[in-house]
């Protein structure tokens, strides 16, 4: 029998990649990535990373780079104050969820929703999580999908 169940150990190590990322720490995500053929994906359809290499060169740099010629900056909701609130981790055995749920916040003050899901997976060698996949999402609320919607595709002919 599999059992899922909330993980305060992962929920934590979320507010530590958190911190790393702030801190701009290479090598906490170079000890926290899995080695093969791990991926990341953004928000937009070319954003994405395959490989070590791949997901490792998208330093947090590169990607405050992006955030700010777009314009906006990362924060969870009601500013971050409840963590608790705005990180889910769950674990089944030696492999883990966790889902963020935040923001993108604009220059403006305007935001959009944004939910992140990262899949990890306990090493057997040093004990510690590895991170072997990253998503990062937008979320439109439904009734932004409706005909003669700009976000919707013409469809194909």
């Amino acid at each position: 029998m599999i059992k899922v169940t909330r993980s305060p150990e992962l929920e934590e190590f979320a507010r530590e990649g958190r911190r790393r990322f702030e801190a701009a720490d290479t090598a906490w995500f170079e000890q926290t990535t899995a080695y093969g053929e791990v991926s990341s994906f953004g928000t937009a359809a070319e954003e994405q990373s395959r490989g070590r290499d791949g997901v490792l060169a998208l330093t947090t740099d590169q990607i405050r780079e992006m955030n700010e010629a777009a314009g906006l900056a990362i924060t969870a909701p009601d500013d971050g104050h409840d963590d608790d609130e705005v990180i889910e981790a769950y674990r089944a055995g030696d492999a883990g969820w966790i889902i963020t749920h935040g923001r993108f916040t604009f220059e403006d003050g305007s935001w959009v929703a944004n939910r992140v899901v990262n899949i990890v997976i306990r090493d057997p060698d040093d004990g510690g999580w590895k991170s072997v996949l990253t998503s990062s999402q937008l979320l439109v609320p439904n009734e932004l999908l409706t005909d003669g919607s700009p976000l919707r595709s013409a469809p194909e002919t």
